[in-house]
């Protein structure tokens, strides 16, 4: 019988990852959606950009910056602990 192998991130860190993604989705993706489409519902996404009061294209920089931090994070998290788990 083969051994089961070990995951290469803890609980704590899918944990992590998990909510990390979700902030960059809900904050970033959800808010570019709002802007595009201009759903009601989806307005408490872009709550947090409303007292910059912008306008036009660049509405879209501070929840497009959130999704792309937010993910980046993330891949780095997963490769540090695959790099980890590789040793």
């Amino acid at each position: 019988m083969a051994e089961p192998t070990e995951p290469s991130t803890t609980a704590w860190q899918r944990f992590l990852i998990n909510l990390i993604g979700l902030v960059g989705l809900v904050y970033g993706g959800l808010a570019i959606v709002y802007y595009l489409l201009e759903v009601s519902a989806l307005s408490f996404a872009a709550a947090p950009y409303g007292w910059l009061r912008l306008e036009g294209a660049t509405r879209f920089l501070p929840p497009a910056l959130v999704f792309v931090v937010c993910f980046v994070i993330v891949w780095a998290i997963e490769r540090r602990a695959n790099q980890s788990a590789a040793r």
